[in-house]
């Protein structure tokens, strides 16, 4: 039995230049009626096609669906079938940690949409800190730049952060990226921050952070005052988004002081 590229459109549900691209790629081998011109599909063709789309949809690459379709032997089927395993398993744990990330961010987005002013108390998250960038510029040493490197590698888990070390003689304040603890990154020189307990609170800022940082501080110790606790003398919090607006530029922050 011979099928027309019209009868095989409609087996397969299937476009005219998807089917003259298995044709050209010979995945399939059409034959062409001297007579009347027309190209003619085997049966096997069409299953061909379909177990190649199958293999497709099962996230096999072009090039492993062609060569499960070829008619190579089974240990070959084996082989890629093992190794997909092994690629769906990583995938699974780069989209489950894509999909913590999102989530992570979707309900501090949330809180923020409810959230009234002032301070709560609240535990910090524990992560690991990577300083690289100073109030004005990146800071460019090469020991920064390898640790920078490293921290990249663990995309998705890591976010834009800062730090600000206030009771220091002299004062400390960076950007850079933190990174949750359950990684135990092999990384020389990350600052670990402990989980603890804080006052949490959230601003949305057209100024500079570090320019709002001493009014900040004057309103939590005040709070602190009224609530019996004590400020320990750092600060510290992530960069949640950054936008355009008017011609300025906005960020919001989420920012943690540790307290006794």
């Amino acid at each position: 039995m011979r099928y027309k590229i019209n009868d095989v459109k409609r087996i397969l549900n299937i476009k005219e230049e998807t089917l003259r691209y298995f044709d050209k790629k010979n995945i399939i081998k059409t034959t062409r009626d001297q007579k009347n011109n027309y190209r003619y599909f085997k049966a096997e063709d069409i299953n061909k096609i379909f177990a190649y789309k199958m293999y497709r949809s099962l996230l096999f690459s072009l090039n492993d669906s062609n060569e499960l379709v070829s008619g190579k032997p089974l240990p070959l089927l084996e082989r890629k079938l093992n190794e997909q395993i092994a690629f769906i398993e990583k995938e699974q744990k780069y989209l489950n940690q894509v999909k913590h990330h999102i989530s992570i961010l979707s309900e501090k987005l949330k809180k923020w949409n409810s959230f009234t002013g002032g301070f709560e108390i609240a535990e910090s998250e524990e992560c690991y800190y990577h300083p690289n960038q100073t109030d004005t510029c990146f800071i460019q040493e090469a020991d920064v730049f390898e640790n920078t490197y490293q921290c990249l590698d663990y995309l998705p888990s890591i976010w834009p952060c800062f730090y600000y070390n206030y009771s220091a003689s002299s004062p400390e304040f960076s950007f850079g990226y933190g990174l949750h603890t359950n990684h135990t990154p092999p990384i020389n020189g990350l600052m670990h921050l402990p989980s603890v307990k804080c006052l949490y609170t959230m601003i949305f800022l057209e100024d500079n952070l570090l320019l709002s940082i001493p009014d900040i501080l004057e309103q939590a110790d005040t709070y602190c005052c009224q609530n019996n606790h004590k400020l320990k003398g750092t600060l510290y919090g992530s960069i949640l988004h950054e936008m355009e607006e008017n011609g300025l530029n906005y960020r919001l922050f989420e920012l943690y002081l540790p307290i006794d």
